[in-house]
């Protein structure tokens, strides 16, 4: 039993690992190693989802009565290790989805059962992923939308899709691959912008911290509006819409001032930046790394070129920066001073 069911939640499994597993389940000779280990996939999710008491038991309770064939998506942070957090988040997702399942499972008269509204009564129905600082994570939804998330940010999507629309929440920042649906749109809130789209791929900055927020479309076209949908704009590839929270105005980039190709990097782990304000470009370092960087007002509209993997030195990245503006840069304790002369503008 062991054997099997960590071959179906890594996916690994064959038909005939997967009917056999499933005919366990259906039998009672493996009852108690099957709640043992749904128990140890709860302990392991408390940092990713919280779930209330007794939810191993109510999920093997759903099992026994009516076995589904769902899918499992396992997120995986990169190609170059398989962590610790790939487990968390699979257990996350797999507890999740037979969750939902088991809400939503009526019996002949179409009502829900005790152990279902218990179950959906227990806690939240969001699964919220989360990343710190130097951190990313790849995430594929219940829709098989991918998700490459940024560092310092957050994520929450429910654990399958209903209804019209395929709505989920980022605070921070992340690269989309939006699985086509035309039927049901996919709709991301971050801070105050909807961002609204049927399938294409793009990128989302909205950190908490930053006065702006941007959405680059790499492929397909994406709808932008803010939070009281009185504006909106449309994009297509390879534009930018920017939204200032202090004016809450909302502006569309046309190609020539936006840097979608370099979107797709992203994907790696590399961060690209051409021609890039470098207080831009610092208010991005202080999300990815949690360093507090300041900048002498003459250097902060400078352009800049710069790219980086989040496994690099604080101090490997500034270094260019300080060369590229003619300036300096210096620690004093835990914070990294930046400074230059004006920067001589060229049309």
């Amino acid at each position: 039993m062991t054997y099997l069911f960590n071959r179906y939640i890594t996916k690994a499994y064959t038909p005939e690992e997967k009917a056999e597993l499933f005919r366990l389940i259906q039998t009672e000779e493996a009852d108690e190693e099957l709640k043992a280990l749904l128990g140890n996939m709860v302990e392991g999710t408390e940092t990713e989802m919280h779930l209330p008491e007794n939810t191993s038991d109510k999920i093997f309770q759903a099992i026994v009565g009516e076995m589904p064939a769902l899918p499992v998506n396992v997120p995986v942070e990169s190609r170059r290790s398989i962590p610790r957090w790939v487990g968390i988040a699979a257990a996350s997702v797999v507890l999740a989805v037979l969750c939902s399942y088991f809400i939503f499972r009526t019996n002949k008269t179409g009502a829900l059962t005790e152990a279902a509204i218990a179950v959906k009564n227990a806690g939240p129905s969001f699964i919220q992923i989360t990343t710190t600082t130097r951190e990313g994570k790849n995430i594929r939804l219940p829709d098989s939308t991918e998700v490459w998330l940024s560092p310092s940010s957050v994520l929450e999507y429910p654990p399958v899709f209903t209804g019209a629309l395929r709505e989920i929440k980022l605070s921070g920042e992340a690269f989309f691959e939006v699985a086509h649906d035309r039927q049901h749109p996919f709709i991301i809130h971050s801070g105050n912008i909807e961002t609204r789209v049927l399938g294409t791929s793009f990128n989302i900055q909205a950190y908490d911290n930053q006065e702006e927020i941007n959405v680059t479309v790499v492929t397909g076209k994406v709808n932008v509006s803010n939070k009281s949908k009185v504006e909106h704009v449309e994009l297509v590839a390879n534009q930018r819409a920017v939204f200032h929270r202090t004016t809450t105005e909302l502006v569309k980039e046309e190609a020539n001032t936006a840097s979608a190709p370099i979107m797709l990097k992203r994907k790696d782990g590399e961060f690209v930046y051409k021609n890039e304000r470098l207080q831009k470009v610092i208010d991005d370092l202080h999300e990815y790394f949690g360093i507090n960087i300041q900048v002498a007002e003459a250097v902060k509209a400078c352009p800049v070129n710069l790219n980086f993997y989040l496994s690099e030195k604080i101090e490997e990245v500034l270094e260019p920066i300080s060369l590229m503006i003619n300036g300096s840069v210096q620690k004093k304790g835990d914070i990294f001073f930046i400074d230059g002369k004006p920067c001589i503008k060229t049309n």
